[in-house]
């Protein structure tokens, strides 16, 4: 995993956090408890904070970018898929960003809410709680229920224990990628 300081600014990554080996962390990032940040994803904080909140997963070739005036914040057990890109954006509590997601500058996905894969979320669309959105751009479709329900919290559990296991499996053998092992505070 990369970690790199930027002009002052350390990542800062909580024990209990998994980062991937290909994973890359910039600046003035935080990395909640039990948060995992996947393969090849970017999280720069170099103008701006970016904060993952316990137990949120960012997945596979996520990039999170803020602006100089907006933070991007991905809130507890929240769940990025695979490709998304946030910039300078909320994504409340348990909310899921569907892959290939685009979040942009002052948008807010509210808490439980699922953000449908391959949507764009333009500057200051406010998705609202426990609602599916959809499209490009992302307009909301209808009230968050059922099988769609279970499926978003379930996402969130099954990351944080994938990502125990991995760093079990890393502590066994000997790797690095956890917060220990890398230039970091908690």
């Amino acid at each position: 995993m990369l970690i790199l300081p930027y002009e002052g600014r350390t990542p800062r990554i909580a024990p209990t956090a998994f980062v991937a080996p290909t994973a890359t962390v910039i600046g003035d990032v935080t990395i909640g408890e039990e948060a995992s940040v996947w393969f090849g994803a970017v999280l720069r904080g170099d103008v701006g904070r970016v904060e993952v909140g316990a137990r949120a997963n960012v997945q596979d070739n996520a990039v999170l970018h803020s602006t100089a005036h907006i933070p991007t914040v991905v809130g507890e057990g929240a769940t990025i898929g695979h490709g998304a890109v946030l910039e300078g954006c909320t994504v409340q509590r348990g909310a899921l960003i569907g892959m290939n997601a685009v979040v942009l500058h002052e948008a807010v996905v509210g808490e439980e809410a699922l953000v449908a894969a391959g949507s764009v979320v333009t500057d200051g669309t406010q998705i609202p709680p426990r609602t599916v959105a959809a499209g490009a751009p992302c307009r909301v479709r209808k009230p968050l229920s059922g099988s769609s329900a279970e499926w978003i919290t379930r996402a969130a559990a099954a990351y944080v224990g994938l990502s125990r296991r991995y760093r079990a499996a890393q502590a066994r053998d000997g790797q690095a990628g956890t917060a220990a092992d890398g230039p970091v505070s908690g």
